[in-house]
């Protein structure tokens, strides 16, 4: 597999993200396993912060291996088991969505029927929301990006097209080499 070289920024920009990523899911498998038994509201929050967390490395941990191994059926099972990880990490995420979402808003009180621990409800909350916003800032971002070039194209076609008396200039060059 060849390396492409990356600029210092991307570079660093992407350690950066993974950091904070690998930080985040770290305080969600923690927060999820310590409070796994104190969201009555909702008793699938705490285990959804454990798994989305404990599946989000995992398919992390397949991505950086993939660059280690060689092409052939471990390059080939490894890409497949890392796909796999990554959509049921999606997956996961979708479902823990609708159960942080649905149990908005729940009590901080201990004992009230609409319990949910706060630090492990807000954390859960937190995450959906920047995961969802950012997912819709880069669909917003893709779309642009494929509007704009989609836009560059058609307002460049008369310039790529050619004329009715030249094929892309040979006919015209033929009859300048004759000519001289």
């Amino acid at each position: 597999m060849d390396h492409v070289p990356h600029s210092y920024v991307q570079t660093s920009s992407i350690v950066a993200a993974n950091v904070m990523w690998w930080m985040l899911m770290m305080a969600g498998i923690g927060l999820g396993a310590a409070h796994l038994a104190l969201c009555p509201a909702q008793p699938r929050i705490p285990v959804y912060l454990l798994v989305l967390g404990v599946s989000s490395l995992l398919a992390l941990s397949g991505t950086y291996c993939r660059c280690v191994w060689d092409a052939g059926a471990v390059s080939t099972l490894g890409t497949a088991c890392t796909a796999l990880l990554h959509i049921f990490t999606f997956c996961w995420f979708v479902a823990g969505s609708t159960w942080v979402y649905g149990a908005y808003p729940p009590s901080f009180t201990p004992g009230a029927p609409r319990y949910c621990h706060k630090i492990t409800y807000n954390f859960a909350f937190v995450v959906s929301t920047l995961i969802w916003a950012t997912t819709a800032l880069s669909l917003w971002c893709c779309f642009w990006v494929l509007s704009l070039t989609c836009w560059t194209a058609v307002s460049a076609r008369h310039r790529l097209t050619p004329g009715r008396a030249a094929s892309y200039g040979t006919a015209q060059l033929l009859q300048e080499e004759t000519a001289v």
